[in-house]
């Protein structure tokens, strides 16, 4: 059944009002996921801080237009939208779990991230990237591991000198 012209207007000013508050944006491709399936991808988003939105793709476009920006790649097949409202980041980690998990259910497809356009390609090169935390600790490894380095050649001038 089609939706009123009203309709289309209000999914497109909710649209519109998520990718203005977003600080990142992702699409994804999610052909042949159940309504369980779905609904605990969205319950993952919440807890990022995020929302996973599906509409028509012309509406999408519409809205991406209207808010000043521009979609420079085809939406094709069932796509969903992600707006991410805090950690830039997470919704591509969220979303590159999801689809590791749901092989072929669930794909990404592009997004915002940084205020830039991100392809397929970048975006699950971002989802790739470890936590922050995992960060820091290899960072914190590092720095160790340079340092014990550092104190054993100095403990070892010094016994020569």
């Amino acid at each position: 059944m089609p939706i009123t012209r009203a309709k289309k207007e209000e999914v497109v000013h909710e649209l519109k009002d998520k990718i203005s508050k977003s600080h990142s944006i992702l699409f994804g491709k999610f052909h042949g996921l159940s309504v369980a399936k779905v609904s605990n991808l969205r319950r993952q988003f919440r807890k990022e801080n995020a929302d996973f939105t599906v509409a028509k793709k012309t509406l999408i476009k519409v809205a991406f237009k209207e808010s000043g920006r521009e979609i420079p790649m085809e939406l094709d097949g069932e796509v969903g939208l992600v707006a991410g409202y805090g950690d830039e980041l997470s919704i591509f980690k969220t979303a590159g779990d999801f689809a590791k998990k749901e092989k072929g259910l669930f794909e990404i497809i592009g997004g915002y991230f940084d205020g830039k356009f991100v392809d397929a390609k970048d975006a699950k090169a971002l989802a790739a990237i470890p936590s922050r935390e995992v960060l820091l600790a290899q960072l914190m490894n590092v720095i160790q591991g340079n340092t014990r380095k550092l104190v054993y050649v100095l403990d070892q001038m010094s016994k020569k000198a």
